[in-house]
């Protein structure tokens, strides 16, 4: 009998210790467990990686961390080394069919799904803004045309993909400076820039950039023609920034040329209905190119002009309408594509019908590429609009 208890307690003693052993093997376990998941130690390979002192201080975290560091930098890169696509029209104007139109259908009424997704996908899309928004003032006297929109038509410009307008044109006081006041209120607080108009001559004449890219794309607008001096931006007075002195411009492209990778000139110029340029239109061009301008764009005739280089720079003379009348026979846009190999260029051949703007259907494009040429000087177009110097 006292045998057997002696090995009972024999049995339970060693029972108890085995148990003991269990417990403390399996907190220690269950202890470098949990430093693995959530304490300072990282995972063995990133450990190997890394030497010890450069570790973070938090696993997980600083790995994800690093994650979004390294996929940033990519991202960068990966964003400097891609192209960039600026966009350019030329005159728009909403007729009073059209903002008819408009309030029915929506932006359809103005532009075909195709051409919307040409000028959305830009990275820059820029036109001449031919009128003011206002309600206010009176109509220019022994004026034939006077352009004036309601403000409420502001949302076709970010609805089309427009990034920045021109407003320095022959119709932005047609209603006297209150409307032009309008506008520049209007554009900024639906945040589509502008050049060529200001409360003044620092404003008008001013530099607007934008980041694309990792790019920095400046812009500047002027004009060669309004109905009066008054017009003109002073230093006390609202108004445009004109280049029939060009000295001014030619200063500021000078100065943009120090800030921006390219810089674009776009000009209201020339002789309506006329499709040859104007000798100061060649000679402006040229002179703005060689003070700094990687493009010159223009407006103003309402219908095609052509293309030239300069020291390897394009200048399109006119672009013609964009969305502007109730029938535009053959109008374009003109695409920049900036990227490290240069500049390439496009255009893409536009018609209008009953206020749409459109695409040209491709069978009629290959008599458009035919007239552009003509109209050009020294250049070829391609079958897809590629402009070769």
């Amino acid at each position: 009998m006292g045998r057997f208890f002696r090995r009972l307690f024999t049995i339970i003693g060693i029972a108890v210790v085995l148990a003991g052993m269990l417990v403390f093997l399996d907190r220690f376990f269950v202890w470098n467990s949990v430093q693995w998941v959530e304490g300072t130690a990282e995972p063995p390979q990133v450990a190997v990686a890394e030497p010890a002192e450069e570790l973070p201080a938090e696993g997980p975290g600083a790995l994800e961390e690093t994650t979004e560091d390294g996929e940033e930098a990519a991202e960068e890169e990966q964003t400097q080394d891609s192209e960039i696509s600026l966009l350019f029209a030329g005159d728009l104007f909403l007729t009073d069919v059209l903002q008819t139109k408009y309030r029915q259908q929506g932006i359809g009424a103005a532009a075909s799904d195709e051409l919307l997704q040409t000028t959305r996908n830009a990275d820059i899309f820029m036109l001449n803004e031919e009128f003011p928004f206002g309600t206010t003032g009176e109509a220019m006297e022994d004026k034939e045309y006077t352009f004036r929109v309601d403000p409420g038509f502001v949302s076709v410009l970010p609805e089309l993909g427009v990034d920045i307008v021109t407003l320095a044109n022959n119709h932005m006081l047609d209603f006297g400076r209150g409307p032009l006041t309008e506008t520049l209120e209007v554009l900024d607080q639906n945040r589509i820039l502008h050049v060529g108009a200001g409360q003044n001559l620092d404003e008008a004449s001013a530099l607007k950039t934008i980041e694309a890219g990792g790019k920095t794309i400046g812009f500047l607008g002027a004009t060669r023609v309004i109905p009066e001096h008054s017009w003109n931006a002073s230093s006390g007075n609202s108004g445009l920034f004109t280049t029939y002195d060009a000295t001014r411009l030619l200063s500021e492209i000078r100065a943009a040329r120090e800030q921006c990778d390219y810089v674009v000139v776009y000009v209201h110029w020339g002789i309506e209905r006329n499709t040859e340029p104007e000798d100061y239109q060649k000679s402006l061009a040229r002179q703005y190119i060689d003070v700094g301008a990687d493009a010159v764009i223009g407006a103003h005739p309402h219908v095609l002009q052509g293309i030239e280089y300069y020291n390897g720079k394009p200048i399109f003379y006119s672009l013609g309408n964009f969305i502007f009348a109730n029938r535009t026979y053959e109008t374009m846009m003109a695409e920049l594509t900036l990227s490290e190999e240069g500049v390439g260029v496009r255009v893409f051949p536009c018609v209008s019908v009953s206020n749409q703007m459109g695409l040209m259907p491709e069978s009629e494009r290959s008599a458009f590429y035919e007239n552009l040429r003509n109209l050009s000087f020294g250049v070829n177009i391609q079958g897809d609009g590629t402009v070769i110097p």
